[in-house]
């Protein structure tokens, strides 16, 4: 989760009254809950197209990004269905590293998905059975334990491997992806490891921000409840928006929220249940929400976090304490 989160407090915003300058309407009722969910994020059957051929497939980027981790790195490649219609990317790949004149043996893991980290919004799994033409998936490998024999009495430089040589499911070609760091030794009379994720829908791309205007959230108790919530149920809660500027805030477009429930919820996403009027100037307006909560989610407090266009302005973001109860 983003550091930029800042600890948020279920004490509601004082709506601010007359000023020399603007009349501030007074804040209207809560706008009720929508829960809409756009075509693109909803789960459905999805029948399974042909196998995506290598060639038909196109890195994004430079290759895989690896990030420290405990032991070697973690990194992630995705990869764009540039072919001429939908194709299928299910399963893991056969990964290995080639082109380095000596290396240690390579040893590949599976290694169970990566649930996307707040606040990414990714497309359900059954998207990749016909993956469309220009949409991604992502793949993901930890690479640990690289040993070279001899290395430390080589007075040449090593040479790494040229590429990471990923073979897709079904006998359909390889693609050779470049990358930016090789993991240190650990061990030399290990091989070297290399854990495999299936592939993964691309979390949504950027999109135009939804306003200009700089709103701040908070989290509060919907009236007459609590923010509490019982395992496996919809948890009932509501966020004030504040429009601090001398202009309304106007709903020309209903950007995306994105909510999740820490530790073991993951990002759900839904479209703000906009209402007809504006925010006004130096006023709030108060939106309904709802959570479902895990059924394995922890009793007690359970972190709650709440971001609007997540992929646009990706703000305000607001953050409380729901309870958690059987």
């Amino acid at each position: 989760m983003r550091t930029s989160f800042a600890a948020a407090t279920a004490a509601a915003l004082v709506l601010v009254g007359c000023s020399a300058a603007h009349h501030v309407a007074p804040a209207p009722s809560m706008v009720p809950w929508a829960g809409a969910v756009p075509a693109s994020l909803s789960a459905r059957t999805v029948a399974a197209a042909a196998p995506c051929q290598a060639s038909a497939l196109r890195v994004v980027g430079r290759g895989f990004r690896f990030d420290p981790a405990l032991a070697g790195g973690s990194g992630t490649v995705t990869l764009r269905n540039a072919g001429p219609a939908p194709c299928r990317l299910t399963g893991r790949p056969l990964v290995r590293l080639v082109g380095a004149p000596s290396g240690p043996a390579q040893h590949q893991l599976d290694t169970p998905p990566q649930p996307p980290t707040f606040p990414a919004i990714v497309p359900p799994a059954s998207t990749l059975r016909a993956l469309p033409t220009g949409s991604a998936a992502v793949l993901g490998v930890d690479w640990r334990n690289w040993c070279v024999a001899g290395a430390g009495q080589s007075r040449r430089p090593l040479v790494p491997p040229k590429a990471v040589r990923v073979t897709l499911p079904g006998a359909v070609g390889h693609l050779d992806i470049g990358y930016d760091a090789v993991p240190a030794c650990d061990n030399a009379e290990q091989p070297s490891t290399i854990g495999v994720r299936p592939f993964a829908p691309a979390p949504l791309a950027t999109t135009h921000p939804w306003t200009s205007v700089v709103l701040s959230a908070t989290i509060e108790a919907a009236p007459g409840s609590r923010l509490a919530g019982h395992r496996g149920q919809d948890a009932r809660f509501a966020v004030r928006l504040h429009n601090p500027s001398t202009t309304p805030v106007a709903f020309g477009t209903c950007p995306l929220v994105v909510e999740a429930l820490a530790p073991v919820g993951p990002p759900a996403a839904h479209v703000l249940n906009c209402p007809s009027q504006p925010i006004p100037p130096s006023g709030s307006m108060v939106f309904e929400m709802r959570i479902h909560v895990p059924p394995d989610a922890p009793l007690g407090n359970n972190g709650l976090f709440w971001e609007l266009d997540p992929t646009g302005t990706q703000g305000p973001e607001a953050v409380s304490g729901l309870n958690v109860t059987r």
